[in-house]
């Protein structure tokens, strides 16, 4: 049997619960995107793990994440911590008894305490969300830190690695040539030479903030964007299942397979790479049915949905914002 998608990524799990999931992500020949923190670099017992995982037939990806009070997602606050730490990942794989991976992820979000800021003020007080996006606007200071993990980058993939972005969808709103989002959000993405550049289209938060499930053509339309801006390198990661996942409010989860399945094949027809395409998370599918019933059947048929009023309402006035920011 085969999977319906490239991968899964898997965070806030015990190695244990990760190695007994092992044999259902080989049986669908599943990727494992795996939450490494920068505390457990050369971890013997996170290293038996990678070695169980390949022993099984199951690539990993390193999804490197720093602690809380660096900011845990990869922002230009923390760059040269993340060059730091990924000197030591490098160096960890070439090791006797390393960990081993062929991908490093670098989970590109705003630091954790501004994320936290940012969705309060989004619940509470909308100008204040435009406020704090303003304040985070220096360019300098974004200029120096994607030149600084633009280095990163190449050291990655000059060790043969392949270089993962992973972002928020919103960094497609910004106009072709902008990076006003990015600075906004502390998030360097464009401009550097990532293997792939995926973009977390998840249909929670939007659910959440929108009152309503957008369904496959959100994704079909930060998808198609995906595309003409990064080709061949374009990625989706869907989400969420389960109740995993920090920053997310209870509810407003997948309801089905179904619904799962539709927005994979909304991604396919807007021309990603089924390889390229990941679900989070492996906690929640396992608690919700376990990885074959939400995954198994193969990949679906690409099938592209009706236009949307309000994914197309949405995406303006996003873009909007992108203009008033630059």
């Amino acid at each position: 049997m085969r999977s319906s998608v490239a991968g899964v990524w898997a965070e806030l799990m015990g190695d244990d619960e990760v190695r007994d999931a092992l044999p259902a992500l080989a049986a669908l020949g599943l990727r494992l995107q795996l939450a490494l923190p920068a505390a457990r670099l050369g971890d013997p017992e996170l290293a038996r793990l990678g070695r169980d995982a390949a022993d099984q037939g199951v690539r990993i990806g390193a999804w490197l994440l720093l602690p809380r009070e660096d900011g845990y997602w990869i922002h230009e606050g923390n760059v040269e911590a993340v060059d730091a730490a990924v000197r030591r990942l490098l160096a960890w794989r070439d090791s006797p008894g390393g960990l081993g991976f062929d991908t490093v992820s670098f989970d590109l979000e705003p630091a954790y305490a501004y994320s936290e800021a940012l969705r309060e003020a989004q619940r509470t007080d909308p100008s204040r969300w435009l406020s704090l996006l303003r304040e985070h606007l220096v360019p300098e200071r974004f200029a120096r830190a994607r030149d600084a993990l633009a280095r990163t980058v190449d050291r990655v993939t000059a060790a043969g690695v392949r270089a993962h972005a992973v972002t928020y969808p919103l960094v497609l709103d910004q106009p072709a040539g902008s990076s006003a989002i990015e600075d906004a959000l502390d998030v360097p993405v464009s401009g550097l030479a990532w293997s792939e550049v995926s973009f977390m289209v998840y249909e929670t938060p939007f659910a959440q903030q929108a009152g309503s499930w957008f369904g496959p053509a959100l994704i079909h339309d930060y998808a198609r964007t995906a595309v003409e801006r990064f080709g061949e390198r374009a990625g989706i990661d869907l989400g969420i299942v389960g109740e995993v996942g920090l920053g997310v409010d209870p509810g407003d989860r997948y309801p089905d397979p179904d619904s799962l399945r539709a927005d994979v094949a909304a991604a396919l027809a807007a021309g990603v790479r089924p390889e390229h395409v990941r679900v989070y998370s492996l906690a929640g599918l396992l608690a919700e049915g376990g990885v074959a019933r939400w995954l198994g059947g193969g990949p679906p048929e690409p099938r592209e949905p009706p236009p949307s009023r309000a994914v197309r309402g949405l995406r303006n006035l996003v873009g909007a914002l992108a203009g008033s920011l630059g």
